[in-house]
């Protein structure tokens, strides 16, 4: 059981890249499954640091830059829907806006 414990986020961060790289068409799609890799490597962390006995400050650090960055993707995603009117990753370029 404990060596499940220890694939199991790394499954979990190889599907979420699977999906990143896959799923390309939307800009949203994309932002969650970079969330869902944060999430995986935040699993990772605890996993590491509570076997080791370490104090966990680092895991609260990871996750406080992790929710900026989505939160920073998502004000990207507000501001290309009301610029261009979709979030389609194929317009990101400035002459079709």
């Amino acid at each position: 059981m404990s060596k499940f414990l220890y694939l199991l986020p790394i499954f979990l961060f190889f599907v979420g890249f699977w999906v990143y790289v896959s799923k390309r068409k939307h800009l949203m799609n994309m932002l969650i499954s970079l969330e869902y890799v944060v999430l995986s490597l935040f699993f990772i962390i605890m996993l590491v640091t509570f076997s080791q006995g370490l104090e966990t400050y680092v895991s609260l650090i990871f996750l406080v830059a992790s929710v900026c960055e989505g939160s920073l993707g998502v004000g990207i995603v507000v501001g290309m829907v009301r610029s261009c009117g979709d979030d389609y990753v194929s317009s990101m370029t400035v002459l079709k806006c």
